[in-house]
């Protein structure tokens, strides 16, 4: 009689024990749904950061090469930096589609005012405008920020790089926390030719 009653606790032990780790699935389940959704928002917020950093290097990257110059003629000058920046932003930002745009603008300081004197773009992101100018109006005045009058002196050129994005997150994460990610980001560079 002793053994079965020994037989019945073991069994008895092992049915509750058995329940305990039905509570420890589910914990577990919880855990492991709140940490890899914190997993993807970190991945798409890392993402944005990056590609953040990569939009600003690149637009004083380009504004540095129109103001530096490679080629004989303002148009040159211009469509090589445009063409180095797409070619540049090619791997991981993709600028000469819909989801980006460049605009490179020369704009001459004639004393009194700045006038848009050259703009070139590639890419086609809907709502893109130049903060500068558009090419419509060449030979108009440019809004620069108004440190430019006193750093450019009269009768020079200050190269302006604008670069569009649109931000796309990569993970369902990233699509239900639009509120805090951007949407489009943007970045202007000037460099003044000597």
């Amino acid at each position: 009689m002793n053994s079965v009653l020994q037989k019945t606790k073991r069994t008895v032990s092992r049915i509750s024990w058995g329940g305990d780790s039905g509570q420890a699935l589910i914990e577990f389940t919880l855990v492991a749904v709140a940490l890899i959704v914190l997993i993807f928002g970190v991945i798409d917020f890392c993402r944005a950061i990056y590609l953040r950093q990569l939009l600003v290097n690149l637009s004083r990257e380009t504004a540095n090469l129109e103001a530096r110059g490679s080629g004989t003629t303002t148009l040159d000058i211009m469509t090589n930096a445009l063409g180095a920046a797409i070619l540049e932003a090619k791997p991981s930002l993709g600028l000469n589609s819909s989801t980006g745009m460049v605009i490179v603008t020369a704009v001459t300081n004639f004393g009194t005012h700045f006038t848009i004197s050259q703009q070139y773009t590639a890419g086609s992101l809907v709502g893109a405008t130049s903060a500068v100018g558009t090419s419509t109006n060449l030979g108009n005045t440019a809004k620069l920020p108004k440190t430019a009058g006193s750093i450019l002196p009269a009768n020079r050129t200050v190269y302006v790089a604008e670069i569009y994005y649109k931000f796309i997150p990569i993970t369902p994460v990233g699509h239900f926390i639009k509120a805090v990610l951007p949407t489009q980001f943007y970045d202007a560079a000037y460099f003044s030719a000597l």
